[in-house]
């Protein structure tokens, strides 16, 4: 019988264990140095859970990038018109550049023309021949989301001007070889190429480059580049300066898609399937390094490229010759068709400046 009740003495609930017994006694003997260790525990419990979390958080969030960006993204990149929040914004977006008059007389007196780029790539375009007497050629980039159609209008532009015109379609649309659109990245390398197209079809030409929107950004990325010599300048209409700044500024206004960490997931994706950091994507960059004259056109009731956009470029060009025309009540990529004779004025008196040098 005593054998049991000590037993029992020794598991009641109210007898102090040995584990406690002895941090009683440690505590009694070594005060302060048993607070700061016990301190020192809670605080790195604390700190391995923050870690824990942020390190779960970190996941879940690439997962969920992952996820959403391989289904979300290449959709943008080729439908956009799918993700636009409203009509307005699809009319902003996706409205015809060209007429169907000037794609008629495009298509009727077009010669398609192709090239291997450096990178071994298919690439077409639609060249234009003025006559045979004329020495001036002017080639033509178009827009994201856009076409060789889309460029008619200003083809037939340059050709009234007596340009020879070539009219490129960049890799990744229609029949020109590459997986996507790199918003110009990329490629600026194929402007070289066609620039080398013509010096080979004519030694003796005179040649400009014109981009319209994200085409215009093209050609400025091209500016730092090494060109023929027969390369005398460069047009850029509604270029965009900063391809990051420019996500952030539509992501929410056109597309109906949540702003955050939108552009933080269509970075992963685009890093991932096109092989550039949006970040690095710096227009402003490659102008501050020009070796051409630069018109940049801007439009002032662009929705697309914010306004300070084009300032930097503007302000970052130091070569001579270099210009700026502002048409005030333009829409993105539309100053032609607001204001066609400012337009060619201020475009010829750039090429008449430019063209012997």
């Amino acid at each position: 019988m005593s054998e049991s009740v000590e037993l029992q003495n020794l598991t009641n609930e109210n007898d102090i264990s040995d584990a406690d017994e002895y941090d009683e006694e440690y505590y009694e003997e070594y005060p302060e140095e048993y607070y700061k260790k016990s301190k020192i525990r809670k605080v790195f419990g604390i700190a391995l859970k923050i870690v824990a979390c942020l390190v779960a958080f970190a996941v879940v969030f690439t997962i969920g990038a992952e996820v959403i960006g391989a289904s979300e993204y290449p959709k943008i990149i080729f439908y956009p018109e799918l993700f636009l929040k409203t009509e307005q914004s699809h009319k902003v977006i996706m409205k015809p550049l060209s007429e169907p008059a000037y794609v008629e007389w495009m298509d009727s007196k077009g010669e398609s023309v192709t090239i291997k780029n450096s990178e071994g790539y298919e690439l077409n375009g639609v060249y234009l021949k003025k006559y045979d007497i004329t020495k001036n050629y002017i080639i033509i980039f178009h827009p994201y989301a856009a076409g060789v159609s889309d460029m008619a209008k200003h083809a037939r532009f340059f050709h009234d001007m007596d340009f020879n015109v070539l009219v490129v379609e960049s890799r990744g649309y229609g029949e020109s070889e590459y997986e996507m659109s790199t918003f110009g990245y990329n490629e600026r390398y194929d402007v070289v190429d066609w620039a080398n197209y013509i010096v080979q079809r004519d030694a003796d030409s005179s040649i400009f480059l014109f981009g319209l929107g994200s085409g215009g950004s093209t050609v400025l990325m091209a500016s730092s580049l090494t060109m023929p010599s027969n390369v005398k300048g460069i047009i850029a209409d509604s270029a965009y300066a900063d391809l990051e700044g420019l996500f952030k500024a539509n992501v929410s206004e056109f597309y109906n898609l949540p702003a955050f960490s939108t552009v933080e997931i269509a970075s992963i994706f685009i890093e991932k399937n096109m092989g550039i950091e949006i970040e690095k994507v710096d227009v402003t960059e490659e102008v501050r390094n020009s070796k051409l004259p630069i018109l940049f056109i801007q439009s002032g009731d662009d929705q697309i490229v914010p306004e300070k956009q084009s300032d930097e470029l503007y302000e970052a060009c130091t070569v001579e010759g270099s210009d700026r025309l502002y048409i005030s009540n333009a829409y993105h990529c539309e100053a032609l068709n607001r204001k066609p004779i400012k337009y060619g004025e201020n475009i010829n008196y750039f090429i008449l400046h430019n063209i012997d040098k």
